[in-house]
């Protein structure tokens, strides 16, 4: 409707307008209405040639929005430093590493013309750590830190590399970033249970025990985390953990017995119970074991 609009009102030859259109399809997902109107124009400027790139990159399309860059570079169109966000990004959730690189080189040396933001380095620290490049994502993030970034993007790029190096079990480094985390937020529950998340996984049952024992003496608890869905009958359903106040909760409790005697040996088994306190592997146990309720929202 609003594209008929401005073709009835002779609007959609304007550029303005037309990066507009170009911006409303991409959001949406349909790129190829994008593409349509972003090439009525011989010469788009550098909001359209965005625009654009963005919805490539929104939608899971990382080559195809390289592909976008440098066909827009042969136009003779310069980057801006939304341009080289939208790219990273792109490099980061398709896991192009080399590319996201070789774009973050560009970009530094574009000195004067270009300076990376914060967002650029969250962008970088996300690129690293999903490749398992945990070391230079440290040096990014130490590189951002030094070029005085705010406080909130320093938490995040932290909590990030944190995150990774649980799933990569990288203690050392873990231990470190952790360390910074609640050197900036010292109440910082979830950076807790992460820390303790990464002893566990790497078999330091007595840290998991120290760090639980200091949220204790903190007064800290970990938030409780949702996951929502909408039901068949319309309803929106919130499920929590280790939620026992359900009114079906025993028959929740048996039919997550039954489904572990059909995926025979469970996570459950790979806790050794001589390396951790019982308070640690009945925890375990019982976040495995009992699944989130259902309760009405």
């Amino acid at each position: 409707m609003i594209h008929s609009q401005a073709i009835k009102t002779g609007c959609d030859v304007e550029m303005n307008v037309c990066g507009s259109l170009v911006h409303m399809y991409a959001k949406n997902g349909n790129l190829q209405a994008s593409r349509s109107v972003f090439s009525q124009f011989w010469l788009p400027d550098l909001k359209c040639w965005n625009s654009l790139l963005g919805g490539y990159g929104h939608h899971g399309m990382p080559v195809e929005t390289l592909k976008l860059f440098k066909e827009m570079l042969k136009h003779g169109i310069q980057p801006d430093h939304v341009t080289f966000l939208t790219l990273l990004s792109a490099c980061s959730h398709g896991g192009l590493v080399e590319e996201g690189m070789m774009l973050w080189n560009s970009m530094k040396q574009k000195s004067g013309t270009i300076t990376p933001g914060p967002n650029h380095y969250s962008c970088m620290v996300s690129l690293l750590c999903r490749a398992g490049l945990l070391e230079k994502a440290e040096e990014v993030i130490q590189e951002s830190a030094a070029a005085s970034h705010s406080l909130e993007h320093n938490l995040e790029m932290w909590r990030t590399l944190l995150s990774a190096c649980v799933d990569k079990r990288n203690l050392g480094l873990g231990i470190r970033a952790g360390e910074e985390v609640l050197r900036l937020d010292s109440d910082d529950s979830a950076t807790h249970v992460l820390v303790s998340n990464l002893y566990a996984v790497t078999g330091r049952w007595d840290g998991v025990a120290d760090m639980r024992k200091k949220m204790r003496g903190m007064m800290l608890e970990k938030e409780a985390g949702l996951s929502w869905i909408e039901a068949q009958h319309g309803g929106i359903q919130a499920f929590t953990s280790d939620d026992q106040t359900s009114s079906v909760i025993n028959e929740a409790q048996s039919e997550v017995w039954r489904l572990r005697g059909n995926m025979g040996r469970s996570e459950v088994d790979d806790l050794d119970a001589k390396d951790c306190s019982t308070q640690v592997v009945e925890k375990e146990m019982c976040c495995l074991l009992y699944p989130s309720q259902q309760s009405n929202r």
